[in-house]
């Protein structure tokens, strides 16, 4: 639970399948968005816990982005906009699992290359493949990218395309990450793995060159 990027904060939330979990707030004039809610009670204490330290609540939240409909990033979503009532935004093709994973229907569905006018602009990127829908943010103000699961990382930093048995099309998944090259960024975010606060081109070029 720390800043790690002016108005970005991380939070490690829980183990995933052995995996470290990690969620993200964005602390923006207009309000805080949330990127994923996490799957278990002590995911959402500990986002709770995140937001006392910056002396704000669930009120303070107006907008949760969800990386792609997958249980880990998506089960406590109906207890988080009861809180809210933010407005929920997620990829277009993972729009309808998210309904039926957790009966909430996303107010707003973008698609690659769509804006979020927050926080110095928030760009998607789609990155089909880990599922239908499955984005990542690219952050204007950072030159930075939060991944969500278009990568995964180990706890030295060395980048891998998700894993055959989380993807619903693993070819597709390693194939789309050459969207990502179309993006001036120097910082990687990742749901699992170790962030990269420099230099995170040049490993995720190289990841796409081992992947093609």
């Amino acid at each position: 639970m720390v800043e790690v990027l002016e108005g970005l904060r991380t939070i490690r939330i829980a183990d995933a399948d052995g995996l470290d979990t990690e969620v993200y707030i964005l602390e923006c004039e207009e309000g805080l968005i949330l990127v994923d809610v996490g799957f278990t009670p002590l995911c959402h204490e500990n986002i709770q816990s995140e937001l006392d330290d910056m002396g704000k609540t669930w009120d303070d939240v107006k907008m949760i982005i969800i990386t792609h409909a997958h249980g880990d990033h998506i089960n406590n979503l109906a207890q988080v906009r009861e809180l809210t009532d933010a407005e929920v935004i997620i990829g277009e093709g993972d729009e309808d699992k998210l309904f039926e994973r957790t009966g909430i229907r996303a107010d707003i569905i973008l698609g690659q290359g769509d804006v979020i006018g927050a926080c110095g602009n928030i760009e998607i990127v789609h990155v089909p493949g880990h599922s239908d829908g499955n984005l990542s943010l690219y952050l204007h103000k950072h030159k930075a990218i939060i991944a969500g699961d278009t990568i995964f990382g180990d706890s030295d930093g060395v980048l891998e395309a998700p894993p055959e048995k989380y993807c619903s099309d693993v070819d597709l998944a390693a194939k789309s990450l050459k969207t990502l090259a179309l993006y001036d960024f120097d910082k990687l975010l990742l749901s699992h793995g170790k962030n990269t606060y420099s230099g995170a081109k040049e490993k995720v070029l190289k990841l796409i060159e081992a992947c093609a």
